[in-house]
């Protein structure tokens, strides 16, 4: 993922019996709450405040990641509102014996600045500079405004 802006975050972490599942696998909730870490950090650094998770879109689990697999997770800012910004967060696994890396997740965050008094807070506005980052932001509109038709539909 090429990135130039500030709002970037990456982590790496060995799967450890602690993090599998019954079948030897990471467990996905805890690939859930590396993503969501990652992804607050990458928001953090790009509106310098205290930011709070709104939405996760959705999260596809595409492959297994078994005990001892190398997990690499990549966040970056996509979009920005007034006191929103969206998150894409990728995550990729390797082996330990083998230098081939795999997308297993990509996921679409949204979060909300904070002031110290809890409340929403401006964000600076993010713009977009490579033509991926502006293929990006142009999706992370019409994201936007599918979650805010899905939140009239719900709400009326």
């Amino acid at each position: 993922m090429e990135y130039s802006g500030k709002g970037y975050a990456e982590t790496t972490h060995i799967v450890m019996s602690e993090n599998i599942n019954q079948l030897g696998n990471l467990h996905g909730g805890t690939l859930m709450q590396w993503v969501d870490i990652i992804g607050a950090v990458a928001a953090t650094r790009h509106c310098r405040s205290i930011v709070t998770t709104a939405v996760l879109d959705s999260m596809d689990f595409k492959h297994p990641v078994p005990l001892g697999g190398i997990v690499t997770l990549k966040a970056c800012v996509t979009w920005t509102g007034n006191t929103s910004l969206e998150v894409r967060v990728d995550v990729y696994s390797e082996r330990c014996n083998t230098d081939k890396k795999t997308r297993t997740n990509t996921a679409y965050m949204v979060f909300v600045a904070l002031g110290y008094d809890g409340k929403p807070k401006a964000v600076p506005h993010f713009v977009p500079k490579t033509e991926n980052e502006q293929k990006e932001y142009a999706r992370a509109q019409q994201r936007r405004e599918e979650r805010l038709r899905k939140k009239d539909v719900n709400d009326g």
